[in-house]
């Protein structure tokens, strides 16, 4: 078996809403060899893995994966159970998967959830390496291994817990949220609107109020200047200074790192100067400042702030183990790590307690060691403070708090600034009105760990997460712009630059993506095919876009899913083959079911714009939980008359040729369809199909019918508004048309367009994409030497998989046998600017030459050349 290709389906694709991981697979010789046929390959296989047992597959109750097994099923589908079992065992859960057969014997595309990229793919290779030892005789596999290092790969690479129960807080709400970079940076919303968090830090949070709150000597002076009670202390700098303080604060002290976190290096009940020296020689990293405050007695509690308003209380217990006469305390810890609930880090609800000098220091204090042997039942505590990252455990006490205590909190937290904190109490009981002399604030911390919150040892679970997001944005309107998807096989970028010039108004930024690159406003930040994933993130990222209008290929939904869980708008302009036998998408179904999902992503109070008059894309209606709006070239479409009845929404080109809206029961006639230039004096027919679903669009976002009538005016088919697509040009007496057609329903629309304003002879240059199938290049030519009196097949540079000179001899061949003994003069020139010289230099003043680019700056380079050499400008006609 040899993997092929991996792909990570980010965002919502083919197979799934999830995450998906997509492997192209070459079975070899094992295409040849179903389960059944493999000698104690499934009895070796569920000794492995008896969980296996459980899986339903496709039939869809228990023990349907081991019916398939003995039936007879192939190694892909085998891996792909394998994969999401190994999986679940390491505690991700994930259940789906999906298995298809490649067009070519032993290709298979393997299909599976994910929630963590390495860890995903690592399942895979794990599945194929067991596979593979008991294809090579084990009649067992110890499968603890790849479990364990799956659960490593995915606790050490996904999102830290405070910053996911964010995440999982803005998803379940709808709103946008993405994780930058492969460290704990989300951000939360779209464009103009978009914040950040890091941990629980977000981009509200004020750099002053963090860097007060690390230096816990000004957080302590900020916090008496305001009546916050405080523990009595004072910063030392050596350990006679140390001393020093301590006898004037008086015993029993605590001792801690000025700039310390999560703990490290704290201290407490200190009694003596004994116990003091003990500490300080014992300790392993040797801190330059060192605050030594008064102890007080009572319980620790850390109290969660969100926007000044109390969310959650926790009381936090130091960790301990207890005594069974006959363990040492080091033998009780390693026990008591091994608790499934502990984890390095922040990874798990509670983390291992370390094994470091912070714990051999506090034994020290009861003249214990990490070999000491506690009695049976003895409790002994292990740390002297009581925070997660050294091992304790929480409580929530969320419900028990006194008024006068939520209040000295809220206060703690304002005084210093901080929108989400972390007030750390030492109080007797925080049920009772808090008593000054007897409860201090120690600590406010800035980006407060809320999984003991989320996760608490005893006590009810608080959503903190959630409530961040909350402050962060009351609505999902507050945090998402606009997203305007368009999809479907030809006429998505010109109804791209026109949904973008409907929109765009003073102030108002809207960003684009489409076939030639990525757009904020006029400014152009990327060139080239941007109409997948990658480039409408960049649009989505942006913090001046106010609206967001994004073209979306099949490649990019099939390479990597959408960029986006949900759009505003969907449109769908059209259906047709095209790009059949790739990435597992070998027949029209499928591809219809591809580009369906734009219609499936639709906000339920979004809209989905429907071509009325593609069959298939009007059974997509049935798929969408939008709002339906049909746009027809034809008043007496079915579809559109039942909408009407429906009182819904539809644009249509009536029976006087005018482009007509009719919305809540009211008939809007907006402009002759003759009259709007980019329908080329209402000939481009399949223009006129695209400008109905741009106005649709454009109409749904609130923009005013008079509005709208202004910009279908404005809106041309020239090289700088729609470059590229339908550009005529004379030049020297010829008539010249460029466009982008590439293939067989874009070329027939571009002839039907054309043989209005051909004159004289007229010569093609025409190349088809390598990865059409071999009758769609065929066709091609055949459409192009029906529709001109000559043709220059041309190569596309990129050959997407085929051999030089394949694509061209398959079109010269059907071109050649069309004409037959017509006389039509046909050529190769592979180069594409050569051809366009070779169609020129065959021409004479009079004629016409249609040009179908693979890249515009060749053809716009060439008419360049020509005007420079002709000492004239070329002239737009239209």
């Amino acid at each position: 078996m040899k993997i092929i290709r991996v792909r990570y389906l980010k965002g919502p694709n083919y197979f799934s809403y999830k995450p998906t991981m997509w492997i192209e697979l070459d079975l070899e010789e094992l295409e040849f060899s179903p389960s059944n046929t493999l000698s104690g390959f499934n009895e070796a296989l569920l000794k492995t893995l008896p969980s296996l047992r459980s899986h339903t597959c496709s039939l869809g109750y228990e023990g349907g994966f081991v019916e398939r097994l003995e039936e007879g099923t192939w190694m892909g589908h085998i891996l792909e159970h394998i994969a999401i079992d190994l999986q679940y065992l390491a505690g991700i859960k994930v259940k789906r998967g999906k298995t298809i057969t490649g067009g070519k014997k032993g290709i298979y595309f393997v299909t599976y959830d994910y929630r963590e990229p390495k860890s995903g793919f690592y399942a895979f290779q794990a599945a194929k390496e067991i596979v593979e030892k008991i294809l090579d005789g084990a009649p067992y596999v110890d499968s603890s291994t790849y479990i364990h290092e799956i659960e490593n790969l995915y606790f050490t690479n996904k999102l830290g817990p405070s910053t996911e129960a964010i995440y999982n807080a803005a998803f379940a709400k709808g709103i946008p949220v993405e994780r930058v970079g492969t460290d704990s940076l989300v951000r939360i919303g779209t464009g103009r609107r978009q914040k950040h968090v890091q941990a629980t830090i977000t981009s509200q949070t004020p750099y002053m109020a963090v860097e007060n709150s690390c230096d816990k000597q000004v957080t302590k002076s900020i916090l008496s200047s305001v009546g916050v009670p405080v523990p009595e202390g004072e910063t030392a700098s050596s350990y006679e200074e140390v001393f020093g303080v301590a006898e004037r604060v008086g015993f029993p002290v605590v001792m801690k790192p000025l700039n310390g976190n999560q703990g490290r290096g704290v201290f407490t009940n200190i009694k003596s100067r004994e116990e003091l020296f003990s500490i300080l020689h014992c300790m392993e990293n040797k801190e330059t400042e060192i605050i030594v405050e008064r102890y007080y007695q009572g319980n620790d509690y850390r109290l969660l702030m969100v926007d000044g308003k109390l969310i959650a209380a926790s009381m936090r217990v130091p960790p301990f183990v207890i005594g069974n006469g006959h363990e040492s305390i080091r033998k009780l810890i390693e026990v008591e790590n091994k608790n499934p609930l502990r984890g390095d880090g922040h990874e798990k609800p509670m983390t291992k307690i370390p094994l470091n000098s912070t714990i051999t220091c506090h034994l020290e204090k009861s003249n214990l060691t990490l070999e000491s042997i506690p009695e049976p039942g003895s409790v002994i505590q292990v740390a002297g403070n009581a925070n997660l990252s050294t091992g304790g455990l929480a409580i929530d006490v969320t419900d028990e708090i006194h008024p006068t205590i939520r209040e000295m909190a809220s206060l703690a937290a304002q005084s210093i600034g901080l929108d989400v904190a972390g007030v750390d109490l030492i109080c007797p009981d925080i049920s009772v009105p808090l008593d000054r002399s007897k409860s201090a604030v120690i600590e406010v911390n800035a980006a407060p760990g809320i999984r003991m919150h989320h996760y608490p040892a005893k006590g009810k679970p608080r959503d903190v997460g959630n409530a961040i997001v909350d402050y962060l944005f009351k609505t999902r309107e507050e945090a998402a712009i606009p997203i305007i998807a368009i999809t479907g096989t030809n006429g998505k970028t010109t109804t791209t630059r026109m949904i973008k010039h409907f929109l765009e108004r003073d102030g108002y930024h809207v960003g684009m993506t489409n076939s030639d690159g990525v757009y904020i406003g006029s400014r152009v930040i990327d060139e080239g095919d941007c109409s997948g994933p990658i480039s409408a993130r960049k649009i989505l990222a942006n913090p001046e876009v106010d609206a967001a209008v994004l073209e979306t290929a099949r490649g990019g939904i099939l390479r990597e899913g959408l960029a986006f869980r949900e759009c505003d708008v969907g449109i769908v302009t059209n259906v047709s083959e095209d790009h059949l036998g790739l990435d597992g998408i070998e027949d029209f179904k499928q591809l219809v079911k591809l580009k369906r999902l734009i219609p499936e992503v639709v906000r339920q109070d979004g809209v989905c714009v429907l071509n009325a008059d593609d069959p298939e894309v009007v059974q997509m209606a049935a798929h969408t939980r939008g709002r339906i709006v049909y746009t027809s070239l034809f008043h007496t479409n079915h579809h559109v008359q039942g909408a009407v009845e429906r009182g819904w929404t539809v644009w249509y080109l009536d029976e006087d040729n005018w482009i007509t809206c009719i919305k809540e029961g009211k008939k809007m006639k907006l402009l002759p369809a003759k009259d709007i230039p980019v329908t080329i004096e209402g000939k481009a027919r399949h223009n006129i199909a695209n400008l109905l679903q741009a106005l649709a669009a454009a109409s749904s976002q609130g923009v005013e019918i008079e509005v709208l009538k202004e910009k279908a005016l404005t809106f041309k088919p020239d090289h700088e508004q729609s470059r590229g697509r339908f550009n005529t040009f004379e030049l020297d007496g010829r008539l010249i048309i460029i466009d982008y057609a590439h293939n067989i329903a874009g070329l027939n629309a571009f002839f039907d367009t054309a043989k209005h304003f051909r004159k004289g002879t007229t010569t093609t240059v025409l190349s088809a994409p390598g990865d059409r199938q071999d009758h769609e290049i065929r066709e091609m030519a055949r459409m192009a030497v029906k529709n001109t009196d000559g043709l220059v097949i041309r190569e596309d540079q990129d050959l997407r998989g085929r051999a030089p000179y394949e694509t061209a001899s398959m079109m010269h061949a059907a071109a050649l046998k069309e004409i037959g003994g017509s006389g039509k003069q046909l050529s190769i020139i592979t180069d594409e600017l050569k051809a366009y010289y070779y169609a020129w230099n065959c021409s004479h003043p009079g004629d016409s030459l249609f040009f179908l680019y693979e890249k515009y700056s060749v053809v716009s380079g060439f008419l360049s050349q020509i005007s420079s050499q002709k000492n004239m400008g070329a002239k737009k006609i239209i």
